[in-house]
């Protein structure tokens, strides 16, 4: 899985800028536009406070389907 992808599909959903993104994931700024523009994968600590601004867990995170954020 490429974990970029589907944190921009996440933003993507919500509307969210990568700034509003780092804003609810209690981030800097820098460390979220590094994950695009350098290519970075994410920490695994970074990748938990991403998931928890989406309001997901990490299983929910790694599910391919959207039908794991919607429990269809």
């Amino acid at each position: 899985m490429d974990a970029q992808k589907r944190i921009k599909q996440l933003m993507e959903e919500r509307g969210w800028t990568d700034y509003r993104l780092a804003k609810e994931a209690n981030l800097s700024h820098s460390t979220i536009a590094n994950l695009f523009n350098r290519n970075n994968a994410p920490t695994l600590p970074t990748l938990e406070a991403v998931c928890k601004a989406f309001g997901i867990t990490l299983a929910q995170f790694f599910s391919e389907g959207s039908s794991a954020l919607t429990g269809e």
